[in-house]
Protein backbone atom coordinates (compact mmCIF):
# COMPACT_ATOMS: atom_id res chain seq x y z
CA UNK A 1 0.00 0.00 0.00
CA UNK A 2 1.68 3.35 -0.81
CA UNK A 3 2.54 5.77 1.96
CA UNK A 4 0.29 8.82 2.38
CA UNK A 5 1.53 11.96 1.65
CA UNK A 6 1.92 13.01 5.64
CA UNK A 7 3.73 10.22 6.21
CA UNK A 8 6.11 11.12 3.18
CA UNK A 9 6.77 14.70 3.38
CA UNK A 10 6.34 16.27 6.85
CA UNK A 11 9.14 14.61 8.81
CA UNK A 12 12.88 16.83 8.34
CA UNK A 13 13.87 17.93 4.98
CA UNK A 14 11.78 16.05 2.07
CA UNK A 15 14.54 14.00 0.06
CA UNK A 16 13.90 12.79 -3.62
CA UNK A 17 10.92 9.96 -3.04
CA UNK A 18 11.83 6.98 -5.42
CA UNK A 19 8.17 4.97 -4.96
CA UNK A 20 6.77 2.24 -7.74
CA UNK A 21 4.01 5.07 -9.07
CA UNK A 22 6.86 7.73 -9.61
CA UNK A 23 9.38 5.17 -10.70
CA UNK A 24 6.79 3.75 -13.77
CA UNK A 25 5.81 7.73 -14.34
CA UNK A 26 9.57 9.08 -15.07
CA UNK A 27 9.87 5.78 -17.24
CA UNK A 28 6.45 6.52 -18.96
CA UNK A 29 8.12 10.55 -19.16
CA UNK A 30 11.24 9.76 -20.87
CA UNK A 31 9.41 7.68 -23.28
CA UNK A 32 6.78 10.04 -24.20
CA UNK A 33 9.66 12.89 -24.26
CA UNK A 34 12.40 11.01 -25.77
CA UNK A 35 14.91 14.11 -24.48
CA UNK A 36 17.66 11.42 -24.30
CA UNK A 37 18.06 9.56 -27.85
CA UNK A 38 16.99 13.50 -29.66
CA UNK A 39 20.12 14.77 -27.85
CA UNK A 40 22.10 11.92 -29.03
CA UNK A 41 21.24 12.94 -32.46
CA UNK A 42 22.12 16.44 -32.60
CA UNK A 43 25.55 17.74 -33.86
CA UNK A 44 28.15 19.42 -31.28
CA UNK A 45 26.67 22.98 -32.71
CA UNK A 46 23.29 22.40 -31.76
CA UNK A 47 23.92 20.97 -28.27
CA UNK A 48 26.42 23.62 -28.25
CA UNK A 49 23.69 26.12 -28.74
CA UNK A 50 21.25 24.38 -26.55
CA UNK A 51 23.57 23.93 -23.53
CA UNK A 52 24.07 28.12 -24.29
CA UNK A 53 20.58 28.65 -24.09
CA UNK A 54 19.80 26.91 -20.95
CA UNK A 55 22.89 28.42 -18.78
CA UNK A 56 21.78 31.72 -20.09
CA UNK A 57 18.09 31.50 -19.00
CA UNK A 58 19.11 33.00 -15.10
CA UNK A 59 22.19 34.93 -15.71
CA UNK A 60 19.88 37.16 -18.33
CA UNK A 61 16.53 36.55 -16.93
CA UNK A 62 15.61 35.45 -20.40
CA UNK A 63 16.72 33.35 -23.17
CA UNK A 64 19.52 35.04 -25.46
CA UNK A 65 18.67 36.22 -29.14
CA UNK A 66 20.16 34.54 -32.25
CA UNK A 67 22.61 37.35 -32.47
CA UNK A 68 23.83 37.05 -28.64
CA UNK A 69 23.85 33.27 -29.49
CA UNK A 70 25.94 33.93 -32.75
CA UNK A 71 28.39 36.09 -31.30
CA UNK A 72 28.87 33.65 -28.35
CA UNK A 73 29.19 30.57 -30.08
CA UNK A 74 31.51 32.12 -33.08
CA UNK A 75 28.29 31.24 -35.49
CA UNK A 76 28.29 32.63 -39.05
CA UNK A 77 25.16 35.02 -38.10
CA UNK A 78 21.49 34.99 -37.09
CA UNK A 79 20.81 33.16 -39.73
CA UNK A 80 22.45 30.82 -38.41
CA UNK A 81 21.37 30.53 -35.26
CA UNK A 82 17.58 30.46 -36.74
CA UNK A 83 18.19 27.39 -38.71
CA UNK A 84 19.93 25.37 -35.33
CA UNK A 85 16.59 26.92 -33.25
CA UNK A 86 14.26 25.67 -35.97
CA UNK A 87 15.93 21.80 -35.64
CA UNK A 88 15.54 22.11 -31.61
CA UNK A 89 12.27 23.05 -31.67
CA UNK A 90 11.13 20.26 -34.09
CA UNK A 91 12.97 18.27 -31.55
CA UNK A 92 10.84 19.56 -29.13
CA UNK A 93 13.80 20.56 -27.24
CA UNK A 94 12.80 24.14 -27.07
CA UNK A 95 9.59 26.07 -28.31
CA UNK A 96 9.23 29.29 -30.42
CA UNK A 97 7.77 31.56 -31.41
CA UNK A 98 5.72 31.22 -34.82
CA UNK A 99 5.69 34.59 -36.10
CA UNK A 100 9.25 36.49 -34.80
CA UNK A 101 10.85 32.56 -34.24
CA UNK A 102 12.18 34.36 -30.87
CA UNK A 103 12.27 31.50 -27.93
CA UNK A 104 9.58 31.15 -25.84
CA UNK A 105 10.82 28.08 -23.84
CA UNK A 106 13.68 26.03 -23.34
CA UNK A 107 12.85 23.39 -20.96
CA UNK A 108 12.51 23.58 -17.67
CA UNK A 109 12.58 27.85 -18.47
CA UNK A 110 10.32 30.06 -20.18
CA UNK A 111 10.67 33.50 -21.42
CA UNK A 112 6.83 33.92 -21.08
CA UNK A 113 5.51 34.97 -17.44
CA UNK A 114 4.20 31.63 -15.39
CA UNK A 115 2.38 30.96 -12.11
CA UNK A 116 5.99 29.15 -11.18
CA UNK A 117 8.42 31.46 -10.42
CA UNK A 118 11.92 30.19 -9.37
CA UNK A 119 14.79 32.44 -7.32
CA UNK A 120 18.56 31.12 -6.91
CA UNK A 121 19.08 31.66 -3.28
CA UNK A 122 22.91 33.29 -2.59
CA UNK A 123 23.25 33.82 -6.30
CA UNK A 124 22.89 37.67 -6.64
CA UNK A 125 24.32 37.36 -10.10
CA UNK A 126 21.48 35.22 -11.23
CA UNK A 127 18.22 36.87 -11.91
CA UNK A 128 14.53 35.17 -10.79
CA UNK A 129 13.20 32.72 -13.93
CA UNK A 130 9.99 31.50 -14.94
CA UNK A 131 9.61 27.73 -14.92
CA UNK A 132 7.02 26.33 -17.23
CA UNK A 133 5.35 24.26 -14.75
CA UNK A 134 5.71 22.39 -11.10
CA UNK A 135 7.84 19.83 -12.19
CA UNK A 136 10.16 21.56 -13.93
CA UNK A 137 10.43 24.26 -11.11
CA UNK A 138 11.61 21.07 -9.31
CA UNK A 139 14.02 19.56 -11.70
CA UNK A 140 15.62 23.01 -12.29
CA UNK A 141 17.76 22.74 -8.68
CA UNK A 142 19.50 19.79 -10.05
CA UNK A 143 19.64 20.55 -13.42
CA UNK A 144 21.83 23.80 -12.37
CA UNK A 145 23.21 22.74 -8.99
CA UNK A 146 21.81 25.37 -7.15
CA UNK A 147 19.67 25.90 -4.00
CA UNK A 148 16.52 27.66 -5.34
CA UNK A 149 13.10 28.93 -3.94
CA UNK A 150 10.32 28.46 -6.02
CA UNK A 151 6.78 30.95 -5.86
CA UNK A 152 3.56 28.97 -7.44
CA UNK A 153 0.37 28.74 -6.06
CA UNK A 154 -2.51 26.36 -6.04
CA UNK A 155 -4.41 25.72 -9.42
CA UNK A 156 -7.68 25.12 -7.88
CA UNK A 157 -8.03 27.88 -5.29
CA UNK A 158 -4.50 30.29 -5.50
CA UNK A 159 -3.15 29.92 -2.09
CA UNK A 160 0.09 30.52 -2.53
CA UNK A 161 2.56 27.46 -2.46
CA UNK A 162 6.35 28.47 -1.49
CA UNK A 163 9.01 25.42 -1.68
CA UNK A 164 12.60 25.92 -0.97
CA UNK A 165 14.99 23.45 -2.04
CA UNK A 166 18.48 23.55 -0.39
CA UNK A 167 21.26 20.62 -1.20
CA UNK A 168 19.22 18.73 -3.23
CA UNK A 169 16.31 18.19 -1.09
CA UNK A 170 13.03 20.56 0.66
CA UNK A 171 14.20 22.86 3.43
CA UNK A 172 10.85 24.20 3.56
CA UNK A 173 6.93 23.38 1.84
CA UNK A 174 4.00 25.99 2.59
CA UNK A 175 1.41 24.89 2.63
CA UNK A 176 2.47 21.68 4.54
CA UNK A 177 -0.13 19.28 2.64
CA UNK A 178 1.31 20.56 -1.25
CA UNK A 179 0.82 17.97 -3.65
CA UNK A 180 1.65 18.08 -7.02
CA UNK A 181 -0.76 16.58 -10.04
CA UNK A 182 0.98 15.21 -13.17
CA UNK A 183 -1.05 14.78 -15.98
CA UNK A 184 0.11 12.20 -18.86
CA UNK A 185 -1.17 13.66 -22.15
CA UNK A 186 0.93 14.02 -24.41
CA UNK A 187 0.69 15.61 -28.58
CA UNK A 188 3.66 17.53 -30.46
CA UNK A 189 4.94 19.81 -27.63
CA UNK A 190 5.17 18.76 -24.09
CA UNK A 191 4.85 23.01 -23.72
CA UNK A 192 1.08 22.76 -25.47
CA UNK A 193 0.27 19.52 -24.31
CA UNK A 194 1.76 17.97 -21.24
CA UNK A 195 3.27 20.95 -19.13
CA UNK A 196 -0.06 22.68 -18.44
CA UNK A 197 -0.98 20.13 -16.53
CA UNK A 198 2.06 19.46 -14.30
CA UNK A 199 0.68 21.88 -11.49
CA UNK A 200 0.88 22.39 -7.40
CA UNK A 201 -2.21 22.08 -4.82
CA UNK A 202 -2.43 23.13 -1.25
CA UNK A 203 -4.05 19.72 -0.90
CA UNK A 204 -4.85 16.38 -1.41
CA UNK A 205 -8.44 17.38 -1.19
CA UNK A 206 -7.96 20.40 -3.52
CA UNK A 207 -6.33 18.34 -6.21
CA UNK A 208 -9.03 16.03 -5.50
CA UNK A 209 -11.69 18.27 -6.14
CA UNK A 210 -10.22 19.58 -9.64
CA UNK A 211 -10.04 16.01 -10.67
CA UNK A 212 -13.57 15.82 -10.10
CA UNK A 213 -14.24 18.67 -12.46
CA UNK A 214 -11.63 16.68 -14.72
CA UNK A 215 -12.76 13.48 -15.33
CA UNK A 216 -10.97 13.12 -18.20
CA UNK A 217 -7.95 13.98 -17.41
CA UNK A 218 -5.38 11.44 -16.81
CA UNK A 219 -2.53 10.99 -14.40
CA UNK A 220 -1.22 10.93 -11.05
CA UNK A 221 -1.31 12.97 -7.58
CA UNK A 222 2.08 13.07 -6.17
CA UNK A 223 3.97 14.24 -3.07
CA UNK A 224 6.37 16.57 -2.98
CA UNK A 225 9.44 13.95 -2.52
CA UNK A 226 7.79 11.75 -5.64
CA UNK A 227 7.48 15.13 -7.53
CA UNK A 228 10.95 15.99 -6.34
CA UNK A 229 12.37 12.36 -7.62
CA UNK A 230 10.37 13.28 -11.24
CA UNK A 231 11.95 16.33 -11.41
CA UNK A 232 15.36 15.04 -10.77
CA UNK A 233 15.14 12.35 -13.20
CA UNK A 234 13.93 14.37 -16.09
CA UNK A 235 16.49 17.81 -15.77
CA UNK A 236 19.36 16.22 -14.07
CA UNK A 237 21.37 15.26 -17.03
CA UNK A 238 20.27 18.18 -19.31
CA UNK A 239 23.38 20.23 -18.67
CA UNK A 240 26.08 16.91 -18.51
CA UNK A 241 28.02 16.26 -21.92
CA UNK A 242 25.73 13.54 -24.30
CA UNK A 243 27.83 10.97 -24.90
CA UNK A 244 26.69 10.75 -28.19
CA UNK A 245 27.56 14.32 -28.45
CA UNK A 246 30.33 14.70 -27.84
CA UNK A 247 31.85 11.42 -29.07
CA UNK A 248 31.80 13.60 -32.43
CA UNK A 249 33.10 16.69 -30.80
CA UNK A 250 36.71 17.46 -31.63
CA UNK A 251 38.17 18.90 -28.37
CA UNK A 252 36.69 18.75 -25.15
CA UNK A 253 36.20 22.36 -23.17
CA UNK A 254 38.20 23.08 -20.88
CA UNK A 255 36.39 24.57 -17.95
CA UNK A 256 36.79 28.02 -16.94
CA UNK A 257 39.45 27.46 -13.81
CA UNK A 258 41.73 26.65 -16.45
CA UNK A 259 41.40 29.68 -18.70
CA UNK A 260 41.60 31.71 -15.43
CA UNK A 261 44.47 30.25 -13.95
CA UNK A 262 46.36 29.90 -17.25
CA UNK A 263 45.60 33.95 -17.43
CA UNK A 264 46.82 34.55 -13.74
CA UNK A 265 50.26 32.66 -13.96
CA UNK A 266 51.10 34.25 -17.52
CA UNK A 267 50.29 37.55 -16.20
CA UNK A 268 52.47 36.59 -13.00
CA UNK A 269 54.97 35.61 -15.55
CA UNK A 270 54.62 39.27 -17.29
CA UNK A 271 55.00 41.42 -13.94
CA UNK A 272 57.86 38.71 -12.70
CA UNK A 273 59.93 39.33 -16.38
CA UNK A 274 59.07 43.09 -16.43
CA UNK A 275 60.54 43.61 -12.94
CA UNK A 276 64.15 41.51 -13.88
CA UNK A 277 63.95 43.61 -17.11
CA UNK A 278 63.82 47.16 -15.26
CA UNK A 279 66.06 45.71 -12.09
CA UNK A 280 68.99 44.88 -13.80
CA UNK A 281 69.14 48.39 -15.14
CA UNK A 282 67.90 50.25 -11.95
CA UNK A 283 69.78 47.71 -9.51
CA UNK A 284 72.98 49.28 -9.84
CA UNK A 285 72.40 53.22 -9.81
CA UNK A 286 70.61 52.61 -6.66
CA UNK A 287 73.03 50.78 -4.82
CA UNK A 288 75.66 53.15 -6.37
CA UNK A 289 74.00 55.68 -4.68
CA UNK A 290 74.03 54.24 -1.07
CA UNK A 291 77.70 54.15 -2.14
CA UNK A 292 78.77 50.73 -3.05
CA UNK A 293 80.63 50.95 -5.54
CA UNK A 294 84.31 49.20 -7.06
CA UNK A 295 86.02 47.25 -4.57
CA UNK A 296 83.04 47.35 -2.06
CA UNK A 297 82.57 44.08 -0.95
CA UNK A 298 79.68 42.33 1.26
CA UNK A 299 76.31 41.11 0.53
CA UNK A 300 74.93 44.74 -1.01
CA UNK A 301 78.21 44.45 -2.96
CA UNK A 302 77.65 40.64 -4.09
CA UNK A 303 73.96 41.82 -4.79
CA UNK A 304 74.91 44.59 -6.68
CA UNK A 305 77.21 42.50 -9.10
CA UNK A 306 74.50 39.84 -10.01
CA UNK A 307 72.27 42.49 -11.27
CA UNK A 308 75.29 43.93 -13.07
CA UNK A 309 75.65 40.83 -14.45
CA UNK A 310 71.80 40.48 -15.51
CA UNK A 311 72.39 43.76 -17.44
CA UNK A 312 72.96 42.01 -21.31
CA UNK A 313 69.81 39.88 -20.45
CA UNK A 314 67.48 42.72 -20.28
CA UNK A 315 66.43 42.51 -24.56
CA UNK A 316 65.43 39.11 -22.88
CA UNK A 317 63.65 39.66 -19.62
CA UNK A 318 61.47 42.35 -22.53
CA UNK A 319 60.53 39.95 -24.94
CA UNK A 320 59.67 36.80 -21.72
CA UNK A 321 57.37 40.20 -20.66
CA UNK A 322 56.29 40.17 -24.09
CA UNK A 323 55.04 36.64 -24.55
CA UNK A 324 53.54 36.45 -20.98
CA UNK A 325 51.35 39.39 -21.15
CA UNK A 326 50.12 38.30 -24.87
CA UNK A 327 49.44 34.87 -23.14
CA UNK A 328 47.49 36.54 -20.26
CA UNK A 329 45.35 38.74 -23.42
CA UNK A 330 44.46 36.00 -25.39
CA UNK A 331 43.04 34.00 -22.66
CA UNK A 332 40.92 37.02 -21.31
CA UNK A 333 39.73 37.97 -25.00
CA UNK A 334 39.44 35.21 -26.97
CA UNK A 335 36.10 33.65 -28.27
CA UNK A 336 35.35 30.38 -27.39
CA UNK A 337 34.86 28.04 -29.45
CA UNK A 338 31.56 25.92 -30.14
CA UNK A 339 32.60 23.48 -27.78
CA UNK A 340 33.60 25.34 -25.05
CA UNK A 341 30.68 27.61 -25.05
CA UNK A 342 28.35 25.89 -23.05
CA UNK A 343 31.42 25.42 -20.78
CA UNK A 344 32.07 29.39 -20.61
CA UNK A 345 28.86 30.51 -20.26
CA UNK A 346 28.54 29.17 -16.56
CA UNK A 347 30.83 32.01 -16.18
CA UNK A 348 29.59 34.90 -14.37
CA UNK A 349 30.29 38.03 -16.57
CA UNK A 350 31.17 40.48 -13.41
CA UNK A 351 33.81 37.89 -13.12
CA UNK A 352 35.32 38.04 -17.09
CA UNK A 353 34.92 42.27 -16.18
CA UNK A 354 37.18 42.11 -13.10
CA UNK A 355 39.84 39.61 -14.54
CA UNK A 356 40.11 41.61 -17.68
CA UNK A 357 40.68 45.24 -15.31
CA UNK A 358 43.38 43.13 -13.63
CA UNK A 359 45.33 42.13 -16.32
CA UNK A 360 44.95 45.45 -17.40
CA UNK A 361 46.29 47.20 -14.49
CA UNK A 362 49.06 44.15 -14.26
CA UNK A 363 49.87 45.28 -17.86
CA UNK A 364 50.51 49.13 -16.93
CA UNK A 365 52.45 47.90 -13.73
CA UNK A 366 54.96 45.68 -16.75
CA UNK A 367 55.19 48.48 -19.05
CA UNK A 368 56.32 51.15 -16.00
CA UNK A 369 59.03 48.47 -14.71
CA UNK A 370 60.28 47.70 -18.36
CA UNK A 371 60.41 51.42 -18.83
CA UNK A 372 61.88 52.42 -15.45
CA UNK A 373 65.17 53.03 -16.00
CA UNK A 374 64.42 55.86 -19.05
CA UNK A 375 61.48 57.68 -16.60
CA UNK A 376 64.36 57.69 -13.69
CA UNK A 377 66.63 58.57 -15.58
CA UNK A 378 64.82 61.46 -16.84
CA UNK A 379 63.58 62.66 -13.39
CA UNK A 380 66.62 62.47 -12.16
CA UNK A 381 68.40 64.44 -15.04
CA UNK A 382 71.15 62.37 -15.56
Amino acid sequence: MRPSVKTLDRIGSIEPLATETVTRLLSRTESMLGWRLRRAGLSPREEAVRQYILTQYPLLGRAPGCQEIATALGLKGPGDVRAILERLHELDLLYLDSDSCEIRLAYPFSTIPTKHLVQFLDRPSEKPIYALCAVDALGIPFMMDRDVSIESSCAYCATPVAVKVRDRSVESCTPAETVVWVGTAYSGHAATSLCPTLDFFCSPAHAAAWREVRPQEEGHVLSVAEALYLGKGIFEDLLRPHPGVVSSARTAAPPPETAKAAMTASTAGGLLAAFFASICCIGPVVFAALGVGVGATGLLANTAGVLKALLPYRPLFIGLTTVFLGVGFYVAYRKPTVGEASCQACVPASGVRSNRVLLWIIAGLAVALVLAPYWLEFATGS
